[in-house]
This record gives C-alpha cells, structure tokens and sequence, in this order.
C-alpha cells in the first residue's frame, strides 16, 4: 500500500514536471512570436536569449502554426499580430484625444479587413481611397441661391 502511494506520488511529480516543461516551452515559443511580431529580427531574438537562430525560427513556426487562421500563407500570422499591436495603439492615442490617430486606425482596420479577405482589392484598387483625401480640407463653399431675396440696406455678403 505505502508503495502503491510513493509510486502514485512520483508518476504524479513526474506529470507535473511534464506540464511545466510543456507550458515553459510554449511560453518561449509565444513570447519569440510576440518579439517577431514586435519587430525584432529571429537573429536579435536568438542572441539575447542564448539560444541558436534554428530554435527561434522553430519556435516561431510552432507558435504560428498553433494560431491558426483559414488564409493559406503563414505569413500572415504574423501581420495580423502586428496589426493588432497597431490597431491597440491608435485605440489607445485615440482615447488620449490625439485625433491624428484616426487616419491611421482606419488605415489598421482597412488591412486587418483585407488579410481576413473582407475587402476585394481588385475592386478597390479603381476607387480613390477615402484617406487618400486630405483629411483636413474645407468643404466646399454652399452653392450660390440666384433666386433668393436681395439683401437688405447696411449689410454685406460674405
């Protein structure tokens, strides 16, 4: 009986140590994803975590692979994480009042629309963009009533 529990008790600290290897390599290979995503380069990322250039580009791949999206090309795993970063950051410009965020939340929703394939480019591509206006124009002048009453003595037109 008492060996039935230390055999029970050292499968179960074995499993344990299992999971938190799993859950350690996993947070490594998210945390790689994060940082290539964030910009930085497989090789910057092996060079400040000691590891080979070989283990980040794995580890990037299982963690794309794991974030599946239905597009074909894995590339885009990463550009929608980018876009995400993106679109939290003009989210959060937005909030401080900064107006000038606009433009480029707009620009952030646009390409997350065309990476999950809710834009057909080849329609779009013939239509002038609306941030291709100038965002801070003046509206046109109201148009000119040619049949509206004079105006009276003293005042001007403007």
């Amino acid at each position: 009986m008492i060996e039935d529990q230390e055999a029970d008790s050292q499968r179960a600290r074995e499993r344990a140590a299992a999971r938190a290897r799993r859950m350690a390599k996993a947070a490594f290979s998210q945390s790689s994803f994060d940082l290539l995503a964030s910009g930085y380069t497989p090789e910057q990322i092996a060079e400040a975590r000691k590891v080979s250039i070989r283990t980040v580009r794995r580890e990037i791949d299982t963690a794309i692979a794991r974030r599946r999206l239905d597009a074909p090309e894995r590339y885009i795993h990463v550009q929608v994480a980018r876009l995400t970063k993106a679109q939290r950051f003009a989210d959060a410009a937005l909030e401080r009042g900064d107006l000038k965020a606009v433009r480029a939340l707009v620009e952030v929703v646009a390409a997350m629309d065309r990476y999950h394939g809710l834009i057909d480019t080849s329609k779009d591509r013939a239509r002038p963009s609306v941030l291709e206006q100038h965002p801070t124009a003046a509206p046109a002048p109201p148009l000119r009533l040619f049949h509206a009453d004079p105006l009276p003595e003293g005042t001007q037109a403007e």
